[in-house]
């Protein structure tokens, strides 16, 4: 099972903890019922600029991504849609994120009935997660979870840092679409 969640800053700040328990107490997940506040909030001070936060993935229960992750959301989900339009096109896709010197892949395991996809996540020299789950399921996670972050994001008025997402997502749900009806 693959879960894929947003958070996003309760405070917006330069630095965050270095602890995950710390990490917890400063971020909160998008289907919050003060997200909207937070988001606002968020929002005003850096001017609409920049929203702080992460994408979660947990693949059977397994924390691929966390926390430490974080980085400006308006960048993170445009960055993590584009590697997957590149991984439905070449079988391979990533993404880094410069902040946290972080890294996305994707690949793909070409196995039957249902191929099957590796995710990865590597912070800096070392550290790296991998979890592994149907593509199909992948797919259809990220397409949820990208919707409820774009949905939280337009019910705010400074949407326009969001059009390169939109857009994404759009062709993103259009080729999942053909590629899981056209079997």
């Amino acid at each position: 099972m693959i879960k894929i969640d947003t958070f996003i800053a309760i405070e917006t700040k330069s630095i965050y903890s270095h602890t995950m328990e710390q990490l917890q107490q400063e971020f909160t997940s998008i289907q919050s019922n003060d997200a909207l506040q937070i988001l606002a909030k968020n929002l005003t001070k850096s001017k609409g600029h920049f929203l702080h936060g992460a994408i979660i993935v947990e693949i059977d229960g397994v924390p691929i991504t966390s926390l430490f992750d974080w980085d400006d959301c308006d960048l993170l989900w445009p960055g993590f849609l584009t590697m997957i339009i590149d991984y439905l096109r070449d079988g391979f896709g990533e993404t880094s994120i410069s902040l946290n010197n972080i890294q996305w892949t994707i690949e793909k395991i070409r196995t039957k009935p249902n191929h099957l996809v590796i995710f990865s996540s590597k912070r800096g020299m070392g550290e790296m997660s991998k979890g592994m789950c149907t593509e199909q399921d992948f797919l259809q996670a990220v397409l949820f979870s990208a919707h409820q972050y774009l949905t939280l994001r337009q019910q705010d008025t400074r949407t326009y840092t969001l059009n390169g997402m939109d857009g994404k997502y759009n062709y993103l749900k259009c080729q999942a679409r053909k590629k899981f009806t056209n079997k």
